[in-house]
């Protein structure tokens, strides 16, 4: 699904706000209006999202009301056992994938995060620790589902949303009082909630001479020295404060010569690189793609693990200067 444009139908302000009723205009223009200088989605009221993606009011306000109607339940294996995604059906999808994509567009995030950040990745995220000598990695448990309605309220209200419409975007981009596992607005508005920790966090690793990245809910660091004496525990107290809980058995402290991963990849050396174990699984599922032998959901899938191996190649090559 594309991104619609900031003002969606509309070529300009001016045509949006004459197609605004007179009550509307009146109440909520200059709230409009100093959103878009800011390129921020003008969400400001349900009869003028109503009017940017031309539903009837009606139809947003039911949404607004009761959004769990609006979304399809369904598991996916997840390991040994199984995700639950809420996705939002099309009309409402079509508002998040707006709002989400533009917010994002207009919040520039830390130089740390990697996660749902337009030309950041996992490769990328580990190519900044490789050569350490240590590396602190862990898991934030729930990710999505930890940001509840308030702190996206809270979070939208500090980049400038008036209380009425921080509320408004919480109801549409939340299921059940937190963010969806499903919903393409989770991405931008849990990396905007999780931004003061991050900052946090950035602290702590500068103050320890570590290296500190974020992909999603993966949390990293790093240090070329010994490990700090009380960075586990100044890390945990940050999460902790914050309102986050750490994954336990995601938790890992590793220092070398052992082996050192990433988001999966090892960083022992000047760059990322794939393991033994997956690199022998690629040149298996490169052989059957070869003979035809796999069907189109199963060829996807593993045309996307060729592009993700490509992917960290090219770091490789560019840190030998190729």
């Amino acid at each position: 699904m594309n991104t619609p444009p900031l003002l969606v139908v509309f070529p300009g302000l001016e045509s949006l706000g004459a197609a605004l009723a007179r009550d509307t205009h009146r109440i909520y223009w200059s709230d409009v209006e100093r959103l878009v200088e800011r390129g921020l989605p003008p969400a400001v009221s349900v009869r003028v999202v109503a009017c940017l993606f031309g539903f009837s009011a009606r139809l947003v306000g039911a949404i607004q009301r009761s959004p769990e109607r609006y979304y399809r339940i369904f598991k996916i294996p997840k390991g040994k056992s199984s995700r639950q995604i809420e996705a939002p059906r099309v009309a409402l999808k079509v508002i998040q994938k707006w709002f989400g994509s533009h917010l994002a567009a207009a919040c520039p995030l830390d130089d740390c995060v990697y996660g749902f950040v337009p030309g950041r990745s996992a490769p990328l995220a580990a190519k900044q620790h490789c050569g350490a000598s240590w590396v602190y990695s862990l898991d934030i448990r729930d990710f999505f589902p930890s940001v509840s309605s308030g702190m996206v309220s809270e979070a939208l209200r500090l980049k400038g949303y008036p209380d009425h419409a921080a509320s408004l975007m919480a109801k549409l981009c939340c299921y059940e009082g937190r963010l969806a596992q499903g919903s393409p607005a989770s991405p931008a508005l849990s990396n905007l909630v999780f931004a003061p920790v991050d900052q946090l966090l950035a602290e702590i690793a500068r103050a320890n001479a570590c290296t500190y990245t974020r992909y999603a809910d993966d949390i990293t660091f790093s240090g070329r020295t010994e490990v700090p004496a009380r960075l586990q525990e100044e890390v945990r107290k940050a999460l902790q404060e914050g309102g986050w809980q750490i994954a336990g058995h995601k938790e890992h402290l590793a220092r070398a010569p052992r082996r050192l991963k990433v988001h999966g990849l090892l960083v022992n050396g000047r760059f990322p690189r794939l393991t033994k174990g997956y690199r022998n699984r690629l040149r298996a599922l490169e052989h059957l793609l070869g003979q035809g032998r796999l069907d189109e959901a199963k060829e996807m899938e593993v045309r996307g693990h060729l592009a993700y191996a490509r992917s960290v190649e090219s770091l490789q090559k560019s840190s030998d200067g190729g």
